[in-house]
């Protein structure tokens, strides 16, 4: 009887332990204004309950019941929204011209060989500049093959944002500038067999992805190697991504099934048909507005005509980028700035000739006809920084005449679906991980209002902005 009583008291104390352990798993955020991602309305003095790594319940003080021991915060006045995604980035490239000797060669100063192993063994930078602009989550559409790796070690890494990552591009052109004895970032398509191979490979990997990098609408054999690498992408249950910038190549693309259309049509109207094609698809649409303007403040900075002005009052952005920056007018007599290419840069002006009218006209456009648009920045390319360019390019898109409100879900959840990741975040539902972000100031009001950034939460970890980046 004495064994049965404290067999029973053991169990007794060990459920309560684990009671209490249960409890203590809990945090709740209380009194917020939310929008949870889906396009729903405001929800004001909101409930949040993520217990461990998930959210347990949304919704008023009457739907979700506090368990004991749970850590309250107080988010009286503040907003939430999920976490940000930027849907286009690249974790091989910089920010500046030492990861881009196509556009600038700086391989007497910074190998390209040394850059490209750096940036595979420092991603965590990255990762926490990530976060502290609000993102927690990025797509990698295009880089070396160790990007696919990624997507596993940033999962389990509590301080790094979800990866999705389509490793190296299939192009018309060579890769000779970025080309490696153990890796490329440019896989020339020049064969069927090529396509084929290089889609069964990097599906084989893991890759979120396949991404062209151009395409050769005007020339009919070309378009067979697409056909045929198309119809493997599909075989092996992966998506396409395309770089495309003509209306040809972007048609070219959707037929061929283009999942996520990555940069403006920039070089005449959209028309019916290519909607139609992007409808038909169920693609999305990145009109990265500002990348191409980046080149041209990157190379103002080297030129020594304007520095690059970084707009981080939380001190996101990484040392070594800043040095990057602040040194770039070391290369002032760089044989790339010739007298005209010279009088071309000064002759640019950055508060009016940051995007062009066009492409915010296609992007106006194709959202009236209700096509999914995401938010990305096409970050790492030279001027267009990681993490913090997130707010220009909102900024930008709100310019065209996009409403704040829904910019919350084109930078929410249609992120998280154009990267197959919909299911475990990108809204604010029970089941989906906690991932969100705080401000004091309301988002929906004016998409600028993102940048009172206060608080981040990535897998259930809640951290103060400015305490995230150590580098």
């Amino acid at each position: 009887m004495r064994l049965l009583n404290f067999l029973l008291l053991l169990v007794l104390l060990l459920i309560t332990f684990s009671c209490t352990k249960k409890d203590q798993s809990y945090t709740v955020i209380k009194g917020a204004t939310l929008y949870d991602g889906t396009g729903a309305d405001a929800m004001h003095n909101s409930v949040i309950i993520i217990r461990n790594d998930e959210i347990d319940c949304v919704g008023k003080a009457e739907d979700c019941s506090i368990p004991l021991g749970s850590k309250v915060i107080d988010a009286a006045g503040k907003y939430i929204t999920p976490g940000l995604v930027d849907a286009h980035m690249h974790f091989f490239q910089t920010g500046f011209f030492d990861s881009r000797p196509d556009a600038m060669n700086l391989n007497e100063t910074y190998p390209f060989p040394e850059v490209a192993a750096y940036q595979q063994q420092n991603p965590q930078r990255y990762y926490e500049t990530y976060l502290c602009s609000g993102i927690t989550a990025v797509y990698d559409v295009g880089g070396m093959s160790w990007s696919v790796g990624l997507q596993e070690s940033a999962g389990k890494n509590p301080m790094a944002p979800h990866v999705a990552a389509a490793g190296p591009l299939l192009t018309p052109v060579p890769g000779a500038p970025f080309d490696l004895p153990s890796d490329r970032v440019l896989v020339q398509l020049d064969s069927e067999e090529t396509g084929e191979k290089m889609v069964q490979y990097m599906s084989a990997l893991g890759s979120t992805g396949i991404k062209f990098w151009g395409i050769s609408a005007d020339d009919p054999e070309y378009m067979t190697f697409v056909e045929a690498a198309a119809e493997e992408i599909r075989k092996q249950g992966n998506q396409m991504i395309a770089h495309a910038t003509t209306l040809e190549q972007a048609k070219a693309a959707l037929r061929n099934g283009t999942k996520l259309l990555v940069h403006s049509v920039s070089n005449t109207e959209i028309d019916e048909e290519f909607i139609e094609l992007a409808r038909e698809n169920g693609t999305f649409y990145n009109p990265t507005l500002i990348v191409s303007a980046g080149y041209m403040l990157a190379y103002r900075a080297a030129a020594d005509i304007e520095p690059i002005q970084i707009n981080d009052p939380n001190g996101c952005v990484d040392q070594r980028t800043r040095e990057l920056i602040q040194t770039a007018s070391q290369f002032k007599d760089h044989s790339r700035f010739t007298d005209e290419f010279k009088e071309r840069m000064r002759n640019f002006d950055p508060q009016t000739q940051m995007t062009t009218d066009l492409m915010l006209a296609n992007l106006k456009k194709l959202y009236d006809a209700g096509i999914p648009i995401v938010v990305g920045t096409d970050a790492g390319n030279p001027g267009t920084l990681h993490g913090i360019s997130i707010f220009d390019e909102m900024e930008m898109m709100q310019q065209a005449g996009i409403s704040a409100e829904d910019l919350i879900v084109m930078a929410t959840k249609n992120g998280a679906e154009s990267m197959r990741r919909l299911n475990d975040f990108g809204t604010l539902e029970r089941g989906k991980l906690g991932n969100l972000i705080m401000m004091d100031e309301d988002p929906a009001e004016n998409i600028s209002n993102m940048r009172s950034l206060t608080h981040v939460m990535i897998k259930g970890n809640l951290n103060k902005v400015e305490d995230i980046q150590k580098n």
